[in-house]
């Protein structure tokens, strides 16, 4: 993954970003609250060109209805794709049960985003065998070269995964 350039972030982003070893940036809230959005590389449907984009408030401070939240993790996520044109999957956190909530709350960001029609988004939910609900989103360029492609093979993987045995 390039690196994502943090002075261009840092001019338009509400809070002040900071990045450690180009995979993770840091901000802190008015609330105190430190989020850390990462992006790992996923290779579970593409060999390569995947990320796994990640949200993490990494002390669980509470950080009520904050759109200045909402408009750095945009921020950070319109330099992701400057510097890589490539595939983010998002996944919703699981450990607390609160996946159904995280996956609302991103899909109600990402509909009041004010440059939504320069990306696919698209959500899935899915059941483990244990029962619990899983949630995930597939977030592409329009643009990639290969977005009829990328989709039909993330659907396809939604099916595979949400077949009954």
């Amino acid at each position: 993954m390039n690196p994502l350039d943090l002075s261009t972030i840092n001019l338009v982003s509400p809070y002040t970003v900071w990045g450690d070893e180009g995979s993770y940036y840091f901000f802190k809230t008015d609330y105190g609250a430190i989020y850390k959005v990462g992006f790992m590389d996923d290779s579970s449907i593409w060999e390569s060109g995947a990320y796994q984009f990640l949200i993490i408030n990494e002390k669980n401070t509470p950080s009520p209805n904050d759109p200045k939240l909402k408009a750095t993790v945009f921020c950070v996520l319109e330099a992701f794709f400057a510097a890589n044109p490539d595939i983010l999957l998002y996944l919703c956190e699981t450990g607390d049960g609160k996946q159904a909530l995280r996956n609302r709350l991103f899909t109600r960001w990402f509909e009041e985003y004010s440059e939504n029609r320069l990306y696919y988004c698209r959500t899935v939910e899915i059941e483990d065998l244990d029962g619990v609900k899983n949630f995930a989103a597939l977030i592409v360029q329009r643009s990639n070269p290969r977005l009829d492609e990328i989709i039909a093979e993330f659907e396809e993987t939604i099916r595979v995964l949400t077949e009954k045995p």
